[in-house]
């Protein structure tokens, strides 16, 4: 199993229990260079594989090679700084494993995220909506408190969201995945678009 473990926004404290479970019981621990490391190694030792800007590609290719074969019998996680979901070197080394042995079950496991930590430092509250980009084309799209979900992808349809997914309850009794958008959910739902 190669498990994507988010290490939060850089603070040791906002790492999650879950996160810390997951290095613990790993076989081997990874880090993409040493402001991760350093989190870690309060843990155990990671092997540190530095990617260097531009580099990322090469990096997670060579990486890739060496472990995907040990994936299939082992329990290797790589930890990264922020979410493992979001702009991340695991999204690169995960689709890299995939390539060599499409048989491995990929994990992630989420982070404190930087965005929620900046709110948190600055005391800023959402009330409406929150747009989350590196450009202001999203490729994925998340709508909170998808109520009358029914409507919501209907205009993520027309805005170019063809693979829908409905999530309610994510974490809790009761907790529903489903490509199947309801009419109606529950204030504890969300749907995520992606344009592919």
């Amino acid at each position: 199993m190669l498990t994507g473990v988010s290490l939060g926004p850089g603070d040791p404290e906002l790492i999650t229990l879950k996160a810390l479970r997951v290095i613990r019981e790993a076989d081997e621990v990874i880090v993409p260079g040493e402001n991760a490391g350093k989190i870690v190694r309060a843990y155990r030792e990671p092997k540190v594989v530095e990617f260097p800007m531009g580099r990322g590609h090469e990096v997670a290719k060579r990486l890739a090679e060496e472990i995907a074969d040990r994936c299939r019998r082992e329990k290797i996680a790589f930890c990264c700084l922020g979410d493992a979901a979001l702009y991340s070197t695991f999204s690169i080394l995960a689709e890299e494993v995939l390539k060599i042995a499409p048989d491995v079950e990929v994990e992630i496991i989420p982070g404190v995220s930087v965005v929620f930590s900046a709110l948190a430092l600055t005391k800023t509250f959402v009330k409406k909506s929150l747009l989350i980009t590196v450009d202001f084309e999203p490729e994925v799209v998340a709508v909170l408190k998808a109520k009358n979900s029914k409507e919501i992808a209907g205009k993520l349809r027309e805005m170019g969201y063809e693979d829908l997914k409905f999530i309610e309850r994510l974490h809790m009794d009761g907790q529903r995945v489903s490509d199947e958008i309801p009419n109606e959910a529950s204030y504890f739902s969300l749907i995520l678009g992606v344009k592919r």
